[in-house]
């Protein structure tokens, strides 16, 4: 379910950016990067635990 959130995110950004709220659009944008890097910060990070 957590994967869909920056879709989600971004989907809202969209959302305010046609109804012309330019500000409050950009306000979920950064929310949607700042999850694109805590995930970015969150993979590069943990150990690839691979079983062969």
């Amino acid at each position: 379910m957590i994967i869909v959130l920056p879709f989600l995110t971004a989907l809202i950004s969209a959302w305010f950016t046609w109804r012309g709220h330019r500000a409050t659009a950009m306000g979920w944008w950064a929310i949607t990067v700042a999850i694109y890097v805590a995930w970015c910060f969150y993979h590069m990070t943990t150990p690839l635990k691979i079983s062969l």
